[in-house]
């Protein structure tokens, strides 16, 4: 009997949703004659609060195998997460498979489906071009404790044996700024929550150019979660949610509405929903997915993270009639400032309406085994196209935070220059981006880089390798 090689596969951790680090290695380990590995990349487990990751978003619970030749599935297999060593953790382990696949065939890796009965029922009728519908994406949330969906294929086997893996859902999350005030005063996170309106009915497994979303039949005001805002200050939690990418930009929840301009407002525009709730009364505030900058709203796309960061509330919300929420989704936020940072793996944004501070990651590594400069990142802010400057009074510095061991990091570069305006030197950031250098030593173990522009506060965080 032919002897059938055997294949294993080791997962690594190594991208974030949206935390990504640059200096991951994504070159295929060493093979034998005995067997191939195929290392499939996923986000670091670590801390929660130093983190856009966490292990959660690392665990498999399905694992679907299939192999193509063209079009043609020609193998497939099911593998379950009890089956999966460290399932989870920054190492996992599959066992091994019942096929070899062939040179120059197709291996599609999809997690988490909602089609999770082996053999595929409709497994005659798969095609590479038909995976979205025979493993399909109709949850519209996903919570912390879900398995999220992932995707991930190697075009040609076994050009090479490192296959990235994406999650098919935008992680979203909702939180009270640093210096968050309230001229109300009964804006408290013990009793405001908060959830998504019109995402549409579903989205689909595998990326698709241009995106698409599966829309509702009618636009409903329903809530689609209610999550509190005191769950960001419990350190065992982190306020978000995960939903599947919506052309949110142009498009609304509603099936047959026609594409609006991605600079005009829609009341049934994708949005979320905060809702104070304070004796018998029940007041609404609206963030739309917006970018005042480009003033243009956004998509909410897959493996990309939107943090809703809440400023200042300025007056009281909207009320509420009939048990719905229609005077809050019928008009756009005028009483609440906020922020929107965008992580999605290579430009990291905070925005506040004004302007934005943008660096190329939202993590990075770095050796220190002895006294070392590091690049650890670029930076800059950007302007809309009516300033050419930054106001002269807004605040403009680049320091370091968190420092773990203490004095174990410094700021090299950008060169601190003097600020008449605080009486103290200053590392300022540019309309064009710069490198941000550290020097760390064989000490150190983290830090966070926090740069503060205006009212903008827009974090990178530095870890040891």
């Amino acid at each position: 009997m032919k002897y059938m090689k055997r294949i294993t596969f080791l997962i690594a951790c190594a991208l974030c949703l949206l935390s990504c680090n640059n200096e991951t290695d994504i070159s295929g380990p060493e093979t034998d004659s005995e067997e191939g590995r195929i290392t499939l990349k996923l986000t670091d487990a670590t801390v929660l609060t130093y983190s856009t990751a966490d292990a959660d978003e690392c665990k498999i619970n399905y694992l679907w195998v299939l192999e193509f030749n063209g079009e043609a599935l020609v193998n497939d297999t099911l593998i379950y997460g009890d089956q999966i060593l460290g399932n989870g953790a920054a190492t996992q382990l599959l066992p091994q498979l019942p096929f070899k696949p062939a040179n120059g065939n197709r291996i599609v890796l999809i997690a988490n489906s909602d089609a999770m009965t082996f053999p595929h029922p409709n497994r005659s009728l798969i095609q590479y071009s038909n995976i979205n519908t025979y493993f399909p994406l109709l949850s519209t949330a996903y919570f912390q404790w879900h398995y999220l969906p992932m995707y991930g294929e190697i075009a040609s086997w076994p050009g090479s044996y490192s296959c990235e893996m994406t999650r098919a859902v935008a992680k979203i999350q909702v939180q009270l700024g640093e210096n968050f005030s309230d001229v109300t005063g009964t804006f408290k996170a013990e009793n405001v929550f908060w959830g998504i309106f019109g995402t549409g009915n579903g989205g689909y497994i595998q990326p698709r150019l241009p995106l698409q979303g599966i829309s509702n039949t009618s636009y409903s005001s329903i809530m689609l979660t209610d999550i509190s805002l005191l769950q960001n200050k419990d350190p065992s939690y982190m306020n978000l949610i995960y939903i599947h990418e919506y052309p949110s930009s142009n498009t609304t929840a509603v099936s047959g509405d026609p594409s609006v301009p991605e600079n005009v407002f829609a009341i049934n525009r994708q949005c979320i929903v905060l809702e104070k709730r304070e004796g018998g009364d029940l007041l609404n505030y609206r963030l739309d997915f917006y970018d005042p900058v480009t003033r243009k709203f956004i998509d909410t796309k897959r493996n990309h993270h939107y943090i809703f960061t809440i400023n200042r509330i300025n007056s009281e919300g909207y009320s509420i009639y009939f048990g719905g929420h229609d005077e809050a989704i019928n008009n756009p936020g005028s009483n609440i400032e906020y922020t929107i940072e965008i992580r999605d793996g290579s430009n990291h944004v905070t925005s506040n309406g004004q302007y934005a501070v943008v660096s190329s990651v939202d993590s990075a590594y770095v050796a220190a085994p002895t006294i070392i400069d590091d690049t650890v990142c670029t930076a800059r802010y950007q302007l809309p196209a009516e300033m050419t400057t930054l106001y002269s009074g807004n605040s403009n510095s680049i320091t370091l935070t968190d420092v773990t061991p203490d004095y174990s990091i410094t700021l090299v570069s950008p060169a601190a220059i003097w600020n008449p305006s605080c009486g103290c030197y200053e590392s300022p950031l540019t309309a064009i981006s710069v490198p941000i250098v550290v020097r760390t030593t064989a000490s150190f173990q983290s830090a966070r880089i926090r740069m503060h522009v205006g009212n903008i506060i827009h974090y990178v965080v530095v870890k040891k390798k």
